[in-house]
């Protein structure tokens, strides 16, 4: 396990604002020790990163296309193997231009999520100005092309609550033959354990065994038209010890993935959600379903589990957090958490001009990073490694990472408190030579905008490196 060492940047104004005192005086650093990994490591896979947006993008067939350059830039600068996965809460009253067009549920659903749903400002300003749209052929050849200009595979989820299974049918035919080994799974409804909650999908009481039923008979008749056509889910917005688990047990050996949502905190109109709140030390919620993950995929076999809709906090959003610094450092953390508990992938949901969206899209801008898109960058730098948490002497809210590949070796620190950190190295890496260092940083936790993710050259051995409050840092050495 090489390791590149860690080298201080030279300070920019901003770094300088967070290590300097209201007197003018550089603060003290608290000392930081990094031991070696008590774990053992887990590889951190190529496309491990993700993006998540509202199936009823696809109402814009120029928004996912080859065409469209400024996005596809900032896709590849994110990750050049990701996944786009396609679904969200509008999935489930969008109707598709072939089968049950005309369906008087599907019809009665377009009307329903005009009225009723919030995550319009999810997708761009066109399909806003256009609510009763509808996925056309044409959006799905564009978006073939968009993942071939980008490189990433796609997760396609039905409209589960208000369509039908022979819809499903023509749909995954369409999308199979466009997408070819570019999809990775379909998914069978989008948060399908609270249709129950909404009379308009299903009767008070839906549960799992009624959900399977339904899921089975969708899938029969999906491969009827695409016979190896490839599954994953339930997709659920919690439920990892009851849903997951079950669908697992029951899909051993059928489905190529697990998956359900996360995010850290919400709702965003509860005061309480604060950037303090989701830069915590440990989030228990975060923890449980780590720990249920663990036992539904073991009861699948070992099948896979990819958190495939998240972000920072549920409902939007909060403005002045999900769209500011503080998520950029919650992401980079864990990202890299829940890579080295296992999953094989995360999809952080956005689109649009929403609060928490990685990447913005309005009528001023096609394709702007918001600062949550450079703590990803951070975060992809280990993609491909074998990663392990960093055992660590200290009190500080700091997290750590070691990720190895061959000679080389990457270690990541995440400093999530206030105070700079004199960080010493383990022993075996004191004498490596570090060649790149890579700098997470913004002004201030609320700032939307001075938002860094930078690179410097280095030659240099040491033992000792300080890393600022509020920012993160990757020292590569081999």
């Amino acid at each position: 396990m090489n390791r590149r060492s860690f080298v201080s940047l030279a300070a920019s104004a901003a770094a300088m604002e967070l290590a300097l005192g209201r007197t003018g005086r550089a603060q003290s650093a608290t000392a930081v020790r990094i031991e070696e990994p008590l774990v053992k490591p887990r590889l951190m896979p190529l496309d491990f990163t993700g993006l998540s947006y509202e199936m009823g993008q696809l109402y814009n067939a120029e928004y996912f296309s080859p065409r469209n350059t400024e996005l596809i830039r900032r896709f590849r600068d994110l990750s050049e193997h990701g996944v786009l996965r396609l679904g969200g809460h509008l999935s489930n009253i969008t109707p598709w231009e072939g089968v049950g067009l005309n369906d008087p549920k599907q019809v009665r659903g377009v009307r329903h999520g005009i009225e009723d749903y919030w995550e319009w400002p999810l997708v761009d300003p066109t399909v806003q100005r256009n609510k009763k749209g509808m996925i056309t052929r044409k959006a799905i050849t564009n978006l073939r092309g968009f993942l071939d200009a980008v490189n990433w595979k796609l997760i396609y989820g039905f409209n589960f609550a208000c369509g039908s299974a022979a819809r499903a049918a023509d749909e995954a035919e369409a999308v199979a033959n466009a997408m070819g080994d570019r999809l990775m799974a379909f998914v069978v409804g989008n948060e399908a354990d609270g249709f129950g909650e909404d009379p308009f999908f299903r009767a008070k009481g839906y549960d799992f065994n009624r959900y399977f039923a339904e899921y089975e008979t969708w899938v029969k008749t999906v491969r009827a038209k695409v016979p190896h056509a490839p599954f994953a889910g339930p997709d659920t917005e919690g439920n990892v010890d009851t849903w997951v688990r079950e669908y697992a047990q029951r899909t051993k050996g059928d489905t190529v993935m697990l998956t359900s949502h996360f995010y850290a905190m919400g709702p965003a109109s509860d005061p309480n959600m604060t950037a303090e709140l989701l830069l915590q030390k440990v989030n228990p919620n975060l923890e449980e379903q780590i720990a249920g993950v663990r036992v539904a995929s073991e009861a699948a076999g070992g099948t896979p589990y990819r958190m495939d809709e998240g972000n920072s906090c549920f409902g939007g959003g909060k403005d002045g957090i999900s769209n500011a610094y503080a998520s950029a450092l919650w992401v980079a953390d864990y990202m890299l958490h829940v890579a080295c508990a296992g999953f094989v992938g995360v999809n952080l949901h956005g689109g649009g001009t929403g609060f928490y969206t990685p990447i913005e899209s309005s009528d001023e801008v096609s394709a702007k990073p918001r600062p949550m898109y450079y703590g990803m960058q951070f975060a992809q730098q280990l993609a491909g490694f074998m990663i392990a948490p960093c055992a660590l002497k200290t009190g500080a809210n700091v997290t750590a990472y070691l990720g190895t590949k061959g000679e080389q070796a990457k270690l990541a620190i995440v400093n999530k408190s206030a105070q700079q950190i004199s960080v010493e190295l383990p022993q075996r890496l004191q004498s490596s030579q570090s060649t790149q260092r890579w700098t997470l940083r913004g002004p201030s936790l609320s700032a939307k905008e001075g938002v860094r993710f930078e690179r410097e050259e280095l030659a240099k051995t040491v033992q000792e490196t300080k890393v600022s409050g509020y920012s993160a840092a990757i020292l590569q050495m081999g």
